[in-house]
């Protein structure tokens, strides 16, 4: 099977679009790691990215990581065929379709994953949930492709990925994603085996990063887009004039106002 289109030039030119793009729309985007990064990704062979489908931003969120994190790897990715449809540009950065409401489309999965991780410099982003579901809700089984890729090719890195959009201080949310730690699996390991681990490992994933953002501690990630905040409305830009006049700095973040009402 031939693989997927990814041309990169155009993957990294709409990765530059879309950082604008959420720039406006996110206060920050974080992120956290298990491991350290340089044991996140060998080389060596190919990468499977797999992540819980909280919205309609995760495949923007996937192609941000990995331009910045995995600069050397080509991009795959699966995606509803219908959105696909919708989406036509995404055609031609790496994503294919796959019609999930029908029985070939496992099988199709199959094939164009196993075409992709052929390639030691692939890597391959999924959502196995199959569907959008609350970030906090872990009652959704992952559905069975995974699972059969990872007992079916040797030496490839399973990397478990959390995502989550929450609010904190300020009226935009931040995008905030952990990854837990690689997963490589033996050839001959059962499917059910394969499930437990890969499935285990994403919900650990999901509450260590469910606890960071209670903790509302900003210094718990490194950034992408650092925290900042931008002026809302005309009360803040009356703000703003009334802190230069009487020469004081003028900060938006609602953030400086309630930590200063807590002191």
């Amino acid at each position: 099977m031939s693989l997927p289109e990814s041309k990169a030039w155009l993957v990294d030119g709409f990765c530059r679009y879309v950082h604008r793009m959420v720039s406006r729309r996110f206060t920050s985007f974080g992120v956290q790691f298990a491991e350290p990064r340089d044991s996140m990704s060998p080389t060596s062979h190919a990468l499977v990215v797999y992540a819980n489908h909280v919205g309609w931003w995760d495949p923007i969120v996937a192609m941000l990581l990995r331009r910045s994190y995995f600069p050397g790897r080509i991009l795959y990715a699966p995606i509803d065929a219908e959105a696909l449809k919708a989406y036509r540009i995404f055609s031609k950065l790496g994503f294919f379709g796959i019609e999930l409401d029908r029985l070939s489309g496992a099988s199709d999965f199959l094939k164009a994953s196993r075409a992709i991780l052929a390639e030691p410099r692939s890597s391959l982003w999924v959502t196995p949930e199959g569907k959008f579901t609350d970030c906090r809700d872990h009652s959704q089984p992952l559905m069975p492709g995974l699972a059969h890729l990872a007992s079916s090719i040797p030496s490839v890195s399973f990397l478990p990925l959390a995502i989550e959009y929450p609010f904190w201080e300020e009226p935009r949310p931040m995008i905030a994603v952990r990854f837990g730690a690689r997963q490589v699996f033996e050839l001959g390991m059962s499917k059910r085996d394969c499930s437990d681990l890969l499935e285990s490992a994403l919900r650990q994933t999901q509450r260590d990063l469910a606890a960071a953002v209670v903790r509302r501690q900003a210094d718990d990630f490194e950034y992408l887009i650092a925290p900042r905040a931008a002026r809302t409305s005309w009360y803040d830009t009356m703000r703003a004039w009334k802190a230069w006049y009487h020469g004081h700095p003028f900060d938006p973040r609602h953030s400086t106002i309630t930590r200063n009402s807590q002191s």
